[in-house]
């Protein structure tokens, strides 16, 4: 039985009306620029003084504290600066539970704090600011604060943030004086202030202002922040979340560790993997039909461990500690979305699936894999094409949307509708069949003529592009930014309506279901903040070395490729390598590809000239790709073609 192993990875934008070609990539993740302390600025937000930390020359001061987003940020470091941009720390190592412990602290108040790492397999930064010594951590809260106060402002903000968060507050059992800087963490307890850190997703951005938006996952709802004006939208806290307890969930992720030592582990009827998993487990397959109950799944998740057909094994892996995702309270048990990502032996992070859920089953909690009884996907990618051959770099831009939805037999049709800022239902986008295609593992966008990017919400009128075509192209400029913002401020979810007939209007029922909610994968940029982006520029050496790069017919060479990124940035997570544009998986034209460790900003691509040459001055190009913060997939192309005129486009 085979498994998709890497079912996070982002399929090819198809189709030959597509303006660009985004490569097959997934992981990593940035975050924008942060806003500068001023030499002065104070912040109320502790209720403590610089003066009380340092009462006495003899003491000397001391900083702890968590970095967390509910489930702890690892593998990462943390760096301090002080009020004149002076470093005080840096590369300050973050247990695996995400704490740091007794920093000595140096130069004036405020101090900034920036921890980087992985939450679940994004990389991510988040920023905090302390006034005293003692107790310092770094939140999504903590982030939210400064970009929308910066430091002489966040405590205004936090006050802002625990009027507008009070029902979730109560929730986790923390009042509304509790403060986020400095107030007790335990990342992973999933109680208290961590609780309040699963129950909420903590995305920002630039529109004209820098804002915040908050989505519950425990409740309903959508809470917009600006900078400058008042809140706009609402989270709630479902009724029933008050019950739930998602203390287990350590423990689940613990023995599934466990499972994944040996295949003797993963099969063991004692400690195996079929001891973690619900009775109604079901993982979808994208060429067969899905496996489904507790022994099958357990059965297909111990062969893709093993490896095989071209993939290592992945025996003595871990799971990293969940990220809590949006959770269905509405049914008998609940179903609560998480992060599912390996870390191997040698350190490297793996995302092997999307929409994956837990539940409770006999007052446990399972690992229910699938969240949806039929495979839906919502994503985001923004790409920057950047001609590195002239005398000046030519850039140019593009943002899509994802919408996949598997090709169910009797499925003729679903559609596609976010929310805007007043609640109102708006249609997105029609996926149909595509005709005449011998095969469809998903629903192709129905466009206004088969050949372009403009969509057709008109069931009758329009076409399909092609098998198995997923992405909108979203137009340039300030035309695309509607459906950008309605993600901002109605919620950054879909609703998937699915019918049997290509009129889109006959109910088709999934596991008694005809409607399905989906969290989207990121949001692109409205496009005014599109190239304030943390982009990554190559230096002199590696330009010169893509651009000049020449091989004869069927040999090998490496490409030495390094990169800088702005301060504040995670990096990217993968690389490849192309002779021509259209450089999809599996084409000849991917002369090669090669992974990047975060953090890092280098990597040696192994090239294959295949059975053609490549000759001086042809086209090369080099996509990096990783992942903002909030999951949108970012790819920045660099290209040469010295055969057409600077100015233009590499065709």
């Amino acid at each position: 039985m085979a498994v998709d192993r890497n079912l996070g990875c982002k399929r090819a934008w198809m189709g030959a009306a597509a303006a660009v070609a985004v490569l097959a990539g997934c992981g990593g993740g940035t975050s924008g620029p942060a806003p500068t302390a001023a030499a002065g600025d104070t912040l109320s937000s502790s209720g403590s003084s610089a003066a009380s930390a340092q009462e006495s020359a003899a003491v000397v001061p001391k900083l702890s504290g968590s970095v967390a987003v509910g489930a702890p940020i690892t593998d990462g470091s943390l760096r301090i600066v002080d009020a004149d941009g002076a470093v005080v720390a840096e590369n300050v190592a973050l247990d695996a539970d995400g704490r740091y412990r007794d920093v000595t602290l140096t130069g004036r108040a405020p101090w900034r704090l920036e921890g980087c790492g992985y939450a679940g397999g994004t990389w991510m930064c988040l920023e905090s600011v302390v006034q005293a010594a003692g107790t310092g951590n770094v939140t999504p809260l903590t982030d939210a604060m400064l970009r929308l106060g910066g430091t002489s402002g966040a405590g205004a903000v936090q006050s802002t943030l625990r009027m507008s968060l009070a029902g979730l507050l109560s929730d986790a059992g923390l009042d509304g004086t509790f403060d986020f800087v400095t107030g007790d963490l335990t990342a992973g307890s999933r109680t208290g202030y961590d609780r309040l850190l699963d129950a909420i997703g903590v995305m920002s951005g630039q529109d004209g202002k820098p804002f915040v938006q908050i989505t519950p996952r425990l409740g309903s709802g959508n809470l917009y922040l600006e900078q400058g004006a008042a809140p706009v939208g609402a989270v709630n806290v479902a009724s029933s979340a008050a019950s739930l307890s998602l203390a287990g969930l350590e423990a689940l992720f613990r023995r599934m560790s466990a499972a994944m030592a040996s295949a003797q582990a993963c099969a063991s009827p004692t400690i195996g993997m079929r001891r973690s998993l619900a009775s109604n487990a079901r993982i979808g397959m994208d060429d067969g039909e899905p496996m489904t109950g507790a022994d099958a799944v357990a059965q297909g998740l111990c062969q893709m461990f093993a490896g095989g057909g071209g993939q290592p094994s992945m025996w003595g892996s871990r799971l990293t500690s969940p990220v809590l995702g949006r959770c269905d309270l509405s049914g008998d048990a609940p179903v609560c979305r998480v992060s599912f990502v390996l870390r191997s032996p040698s350190g490297a992070m793996e995302s092997v699936g999307q929409n994956l859920a837990v539940t409770l089953e006999g007052g446990e909690w399972r690992f229910m894999g699938d969240a949806l009884p039929i495979q839906i996907h919502a994503s985001a990618n923004v790409q920057r094409d950047r001609r590195i051959d002239g005398p000046t770099p030519f850039d140019e831009y593009s943002r899509a949307l994802s919408f996949e939805v598997a090709a169910r037999p009797g499925l003729g049709c679903a559609k596609v509708s976010q929310r805007n800022a007043a609640g109102t239902e708006v249609l997105l986008a029609l996926y149909k069949r595509h005709a005449g295609a011998a095969s469809q593992a998903r629903l192709s966008l129905w466009t206004q003529d088969g050949m372009s990017n403009t969509r057709s919400l008109d069931p009758s009128t329009g076409a399909t592009r092609a098998a198995d075509d997923s992405w909108i192209l979203l137009p340039e400029g300030t035309d695309g930014d509607t459906v950008i913002r309605n993600f901002y401020r109605g919620g950054r979810s879909v609703l998937v309506d699915l019918y049997s007939d290509p009129a889109c209007t006959t109910a088709f029922a999934v596991g008694g279901r005809s409607r399905f909610e989906v969290d989207v994968e990121g949001v692109p940029p409205v496009w005014a903040a599109v190239d304030a982006l943390p982009w990554p520029d190559l230096n002199a050496a590696s330009t010169a070395s893509l651009r000049n790069l020449a091989m004869p017919a069927s040999s090998t060479s490496t490409l030495a490729m390094s990169w800088t990124l702005p301060r504040g940035s995670a990096a990217m997570n993968g690389a490849t390598v192309c002779s021509q544009r259209e450089c999809g998986e599996g084409s000849p034209a991917r002369i090669g590809t090669a992974g990047v460790t975060a953090g890092s900003t280098t990597v040696s691509v192994p090239v294959n000239s295949g059975d053609a040459a490549l000759a001086a001055g042809g086209f090369r190009m080099l996509a990096l790709y990783g992942r903002l913060r909030d999951g949108t997939g970012m790819q920045a192309n660099f290209l040469a073609c010295p055969a057409q005129p600077a100015g233009q486009r590499c065709q």
